[in-house]
C-alpha cells in the first residue's frame, strides 16, 4: 500500500466501498459495475485485477438479470429516480418558505417573492415534501420486495457466481484489516452496512427499519481484528 497517511486512508475508503458495492450485487441491487472496477483498479496491483476478472461475468450476470427478469421493474426505477429528483426540489421550496417566513426580508441575501410567505406556502410545502416522501418511500419498498421475490425464486440460479463473489468479499476484508492494522487506525472509522455477514467482520448492530420493517436486517460492521 502506498506510504503516505492520506493515500492510506483513500485506499482504506476504497476498499470499504467495493466490498460494499459487491455485497450489494449479492443481494440483487443494481451497482454500476464501472464503479466497481476503478475501484478494483485504483488498488493498482495485479492481485486485485485477478480478483475483479475472476468475478466480473458474476456481476455482469447478476446486475442486468432482474432489470430485464422482473416485470414492472424498469418503470418503478424510473419512477423512483424522477421522485427522488422532485423530493430534491420540493425540499428546496420549504427551505425557501421557511427563510421567507421565519427571517426578515431585509436580512434574506436575497428578495424572495410573495408566493413564498404565509401560511398557504408553508401548507403547500408541507405537502408536498411529505407527499414525495411518502410516495418514494413505497416505490423503493416495492422495489425491494419484488427484488427479494426474484432472489428468492432463483437464488440456485445465481448461487456459484454469488458464492465466487462472497469469497473475492473476505478477500478485501482480509486486505481492509491488513490496512487499518498497519496504519494503526481505529476499525469504528470504517464501519459498513451490508445485507450479509462475512468471515473478518463483526456486527455491532442490526437494522430492520423504523417505518417499513425488513424481512432481512443489514448488518452494521467492522473488522474484528
Amino acid at each position: 500500500m502506498p506510504k503516505s497517511a492520506s493515500t492510506k486512508r483513500d485506499i482504506l475508503d476504497n476498499l470499504c466501498q467495493l466490498i460494499v458495492n459487491l455485497d450489494s450485487i449479492r443481494a440483487f441491487r443494481r451497482v454500476d459495475q464501472e464503479v466497481i472496477r476503478e475501484g478494483f483498479q485504483i488498488m493498482g496491483s495485479k492481485e486485485f485485477t485477478d480478483m475483479w476478472k475472476s468475478i466480473k461475468h458474476d456481476v455482469e450476470k447478476i446486475v442486468y438479470s432482474p432489470i430485464t427478469e422482473i416485470k414492472g421493474l424498469p418503470t418503478l426505477m424510473r419512477l423512483a429516480a424522477f421522485l427522488k429528483l422532485l423530493l430534491s426540489l420540493t425540499s428546496i421550496f420549504m427551505v425557501l418558505v421557511l427563510a421567507a417566513n421565519l427571517r426578515p426580508p431585509e436580512k434574506l441575501p436575497i428578495p424572495l417573492p410573495m408566493i413564498f410567505r404565509g401560511w398557504i406556502a408553508f401548507m403547500i410545502a408541507i405537502t408536498l415534501s411529505l407527499t414525495s416522501m411518502i410516495a418514494l418511500m413505497t416505490v423503493d419498498y416495492t422495489i425491494r420486495r419484488k427484488i427479494i421475490k426474484y432472489e428468492e425464486g432463483h437464488s440456485e440460479k445465481f448461487s456459484a457466481g454469488r458464492q465466487r463473489i462472497k469469497y473475492v468479499i473476505e478477500k478485501l476484508v482480509e486486505k481492509l484489516a491488513e490496512g487499518i492494522k498497519q496504519s494503526g487506525e481505529d476499525p469504528q472509522k470504517y464501519k459498513m452496512i451490508l445485507f450479509f455477514k462475512y468471515k473478518g467482520l463483526k456486527v455491532i448492530k442490526e437494522h430492520r427499519g423504523r417505518i417499513f420493517k425488513r424481512r432481512y436486517p443489514l448488518y452494521e460492521v467492522i473488522c474484528s481484528s
